[in-house]
């Protein structure tokens, strides 16, 4: 069950003529103030709206979701995985906060590589990079990737953030967030080093709050590019991807 935060408030753009409802008052979504500015030409109003009650209600509605496509890309770097492997593109499907299927583009030393990850509750395969077939390894979803939590625990952690736009993502209208967040706090790609900000952008769904898309720039861990830029684009909400054990010559999923 969706929460009070949910679509019938925002798909009323937040605001309308610079007046504010009685009821969306009391849910403490927004802040009083005139309507100067728009997001864009179709977009909803901006001026006015609450960065930190849209961020805190986009944390509440993506956490009920159970299961999301996420598609992974890297500008001026990578992300070290398992295996020594660069990450530098990811696309897959998270169900249940514990099972995903991904395929990996990347390299090892000097190869280009594609290989494919599948969690389980309990167990995990990777496949060979050089021989392409399923093998058994070790490999949580926090020490790999882990949009499930990372996600909304991002928005939970920002600091200073305002909401400076509108935009589309795919065919579903956003609000663009603007912030900053220490390293540390980023629960996204393993262990990261605390003490770099790092500036975050987040589109939030206007009409359903939820994360749409995530830009961190700046490094997670020493030796990366200051402007090094990671993003992260959530579709498919609640397609209930059917994530299963692989077997010889199959990705993991049906």
């Amino acid at each position: 069950m969706r929460d009070a935060f949910a679509s019938p408030l925002l798909r009323k753009g937040l605001l309308r003529k610079g007046l504010l409802k009685k009821g969306l008052l009391t849910l403490g979504l927004l802040m009083l103030g005139p309507v100067a500015a728009c997001g864009g030409d179709d977009g909803p109003p901006v001026d006015g709206v609450d960065a930190v009650a849209l961020l805190a209600a986009s944390a509440t509605r993506t956490e009920q979701v159970e299961s999301f496509h996420f598609v992974l890309e890297h500008e001026r770097g990578v992300t070290e995985i398992v295996r020594g492997v660069s990450m530098e593109r990811a696309e897959g499907d998270v169900a249940g906060g514990q099972r995903m299927r991904v395929e990996i583009e990347g390299s090892a030393g000097p190869l280009n590589i594609e290989l494919g990850i599948v969690i389980l509750d309990d167990e995990s395969w990777i496949t060979n990079p050089l021989t392409g077939r399923w093998e058994r390894e070790q490999i949580s979803i926090e020490e790999l990737f882990d949009p499930a939590i990372g996600v909304t625990a991002l928005m939970r952690a920002v600091t200073a953030p305002r909401v400076t736009g509108t935009d589309r993502i795919g065919d579903v209208q956003a609000y663009r967030v603007e912030a900053t967040v220490d390293s540390g706090k980023v629960q996204l790609f393993g262990d990261p080093q605390p003490g770099q900000t790092l500036k975050a952008t987040a589109w939030v769904g206007a009409d359903d709050p939820l994360v749409l898309r995530i830009e961190l720039e700046g490094p997670l861990q020493r030796g990366e590019r200051e402007d090094l830029v990671r993003r992260i684009t959530l579709s498919r909400f609640d397609s209930d991807p059917e994530i299963v054990a692989p077997a010889d010559g199959v990705n993991g999923t049906k």
